[in-house]
């Protein structure tokens, strides 16, 4: 059975535009800050033309990821990290062209451990965290003062930094996602049933009407078990039909408690014909539940209102469904569990 408490997120590194407006930014923001440094004194000019070249690809790459952040063409994850992996050897070569050992761009590197850490899930993350460190650490192939300047100890350090930065930024998203799911349930769900509540049926009532089935149905002398019983058992009660009925519902579709002991589900897709099974499942349901001790099985009487047939208006359809049910209870004509009528 579905966990009603737990909102899964099934893409927790689905960020939408995200990745792509801020490796724009950061591809942007290294190469003006990159041509800025050249003006400075003591800058390294030596292979300029390529420093220059280089900034202007930046600029390009920048610009493009910025367009399709912002136009809704991301990238998929596999795709993404793809790219992501191809653009290290840029990386080595930004350092060679900017000083190799002694490179003014070793600090805004930074900005792609925090990217990679922060956008990509664990068995993309780790393998471009590696190869982003062996590009940091280049100089040490190609630049014979590499070792005089002390740049196997600073790659070392370097690599302790990513990795900690990873480390850090990866439990930050971890919590990000598990308060935002926290969030969501307060938002979408019943505290008492864990089902959906009223806020999230009326949302999914009004997505779904251009054709659903839209089944209400409360219990028949409920009341007297809270007189009899207590609350405490009464709500027990609640969350054990809650439980069964949710454990006969279609992945997709949505079983709420709309107040008190009212439920309302919301079949996407159902039509007249697909009623019957509807209530039949949900009444077997409830004649099935295990109830607290000391109190019998409960029964409970069901109403519907199909769209389009009886209304393409959400307000209007739940209104015809509310009021069927409250026909249905005053002339006598109660549960239909298990053998609708």
């Amino acid at each position: 059975m579905r966990s009603p408490h737990v909102h899964v997120q099934s893409r927790p590194y689905g960020d939408g535009p995200l990745p792509d407006l801020t490796s724009g930014g950061m591809w942007l923001v290294t190469a003006v800050v990159g041509l800025l440094a050249l003006l400075l004194p003591g800058a390294p000019h030596e292979h300029l033309a390529w420093t220059v070249a280089l900034a202007v690809f930046a600029m390009a790459w920048g610009a493009t990821s910025i367009a399709m952040g912002l136009t809704g063409r991301t990238m998929a994850i596999g795709l993404r990290a793809l790219v992501t992996g191809a653009m290290m050897p840029i990386v080595g070569m930004a350092l060679w062209a900017t000083g190799g050992a002694d490179s003014f761009l070793q600090p805004v590197l930074l900005f792609t451990a925090l990217f990679i850490g922060y956008f990509f899930e664990a068995r993309h993350a780790w393998p471009l965290l590696g190869l982003f460190v062996a590009a940091y650490a280049s100089p040490l192939v190609y630049d014979p003062q590499a070792v005089d300047v002390g740049y196997p100890s600073r790659a070392l350090t370097f690599a302790a930094a990513v990795v900690g930065a990873a480390i850090a930024v990866r439990l930050l998203k971890r919590r990000l996602l598990h308060a935002e799911a926290h969030q969501r349930t307060m938002a979408e769900r019943d505290p008492l049933t864990g089902l959906r509540n009223r806020r999230s049926f009326d949302v999914s009532l009004e997505r779904a009407i251009d054709r659903c089935a839209l089944v209400v149905f409360d219990f028949d002398g409920f009341k007297a078990i809270n007189d009899t019983h207590g609350h405490p058992v009464g709500d027990a009660v609640l969350r054990a039909v809650a439980d069964a009925c949710d454990a006969v519902v279609r992945e997709g579709d949505c079983l709420a408690r709309i107040g008190g002991d009212e439920f309302a589900l919301v079949a996407a897709g159902s039509g007249s014909s697909g009623v019957e099974r509807i209530i039949a499942a949900l009444g077997g349901a409830v004649d099935g539940a295990a109830m607290p001790d000391g109190v019998g099985p409960v029964r409970a009487t069901f109403a519907w209102a199909v769209a389009p047939l009886d209304s393409t208006d959400p307000v209007e359809l739940f209104r015809l469904a509310d009021q069927r049910l409250l026909e249905r209870k005053r002339s006598g004509r109660r549960a239909m569990p298990a053998r609708a009528a």
